[in-house]
């Protein structure tokens, strides 16, 4: 199996890939869903991340707010390290099952905004980066929620620079253009494994 880190910064357009990449059968595991899971109220995680930042995390039904946790942790590198690490220890567990389960597939993906930071990408094939320009990703994060330009630069400056995965990833994929143009550029990286 070639198991391969699709990472990107905010916005980037890794949602679209995954999409796509599903499509054609290839398992993924979302690193995103998997981090609303690892939260659900009860966990071990939100457990964890109460003890480190408080009760004030918690919605009246149980669930972590994020945006709180967010502030909270982008505050420090010190915060910002304790979410990480407890966030990351508990995602991985569910990880390692998904790469169990699919361990006779030829190829699995692993999509992880935070792949090369986290030091997930020793344990992946290949890593497929998905770029746009600052600008357009900025522009585009805040077209699909409700984050301002400021909180939309704080995100990025707390991301390894889209410029610098770029270096480290055997696959670029630009998402500046069409999605005709996307996925021709995911097409021609997966025929290239075979």
């Amino acid at each position: 199996m070639t198991i391969i880190g699709l990472t990107g910064g905010i916005a980037s357009g890794k949602s679209t890939v995954t999409g796509y990449l599903r499509q054609k059968g290839i398992p993924v595991f979302d690193s995103d869903q998997a981090c609303h899971d690892v939260v659900a109220p009860g966990s071990p995680c939100l457990r964890a991340l109460t003890e480190s930042f408080g009760p004030g995390i918690l919605q009246a039904d149980g669930t972590m707010d994020r945006r709180k946790v967010a502030a909270l942790a982008f505050t420090s590198p010190e915060k910002l390290e304790v979410l990480n690490h407890l966030v990351r220890t508990a995602i991985y567990s569910l990880w390692e099952a998904f790469l169990d389960r699919h361990g006779r597939d030829p190829v699995a993906v692993i999509d992880a905004p935070l792949l090369i930071e986290g030091g997930w990408d020793k344990y992946v094939d290949e890593i497929w980066v998905v770029y746009i320009p600052e600008e357009e990703q900025i522009r585009r994060a805040m077209a699909r929620s409700a984050m301002t330009r400021e909180e939309v630069l704080t995100r990025i400056r707390h991301q390894m620079p889209l410029e610098e995965k770029k270096k480290r990833a055997q696959v670029v994929i630009d998402n500046s253009g069409s999605l005709e143009e996307l996925y021709r550029q995911v097409d021609a990286a997966l025929a290239r494994l075979q």
